[in-house]
């Protein structure tokens, strides 16, 4: 009997496991599915904040932390795109994730100065509104990480290092698709 019940513990564990993780990425738009209009409750620190998406705008949501170097990199790459299309409808989001200290995010925004002149918020540690309706819906494991939002639609989730200032013209000119996006960074 013992040597059937392990088994099926284990069976059932692991079908319970599959199906929470299932949950977890259901609530989650996929490309081109609409995002939820409202942006989840965060505090913002710097910048104009976005309490829900305009479908008029395109939205480049940038996931970042004070401890990742890789998003630390990609910060004068964003400033610069955000300079550029600014005044053309694009607004940039750096949206801090994964941290508990908001005073260490707000030191770091002072210190890199207009080096972030675009809109940064903060969600809070692990299960903060964004983390759960954001992070853990998506399946971020991982950061930097990049949504774009256009039409109240969800385009594209990628990293940073994908965007350029050809891709975020395609969004402009409403010819945005992430193969067009794709065959631009292989030039």
């Amino acid at each position: 009997m013992k040597r059937l019940c392990m088994p099926l513990m284990a069976l059932l564990l692991l079908a319970m496991s599959t199906s929470l993780s299932a949950q977890q990425f259901a609530d989650f738009p996929d490309i081109g599915d609409d995002i939820i209009p409202e942006y989840p409750n965060v505090e913002w620190i710097k910048g104009t904040p976005v309490k829900a998406f305009e479908k008029d705008k395109i939205y480049i949501v940038e996931l970042w932390a004070t401890w990742c170097k890789p998003c630390i990199a990609a910060m004068p790459h964003l400033n610069a795109m955000h300079l550029r299309f600014k005044d053309k409808n694009v607004v940039f989001i750096g949206q801090d994730v994964m941290e508990s200290d908001r005073s260490k995010v707000d030191a770091f925004v002072k210190e890199m100065g207009d080096g972030l002149s675009y809109t940064i918020a903060y969600s809070g540690p692990e299960g903060s509104d964004f983390d759960k309706k954001w992070v853990k819906a998506a399946g971020v494991t991982g950061i930097p990480q990049t949504f774009i939002i256009q039409n109240n639609k969800l385009v594209w989730q990628t990293h940073p290092s994908n965007l350029n200032d050809e891709v975020i013209q395609l969004l402009v000119d409403g010819k945005f698709t992430i193969d067009a996006a794709k065959a631009l960074i292989k030039k």
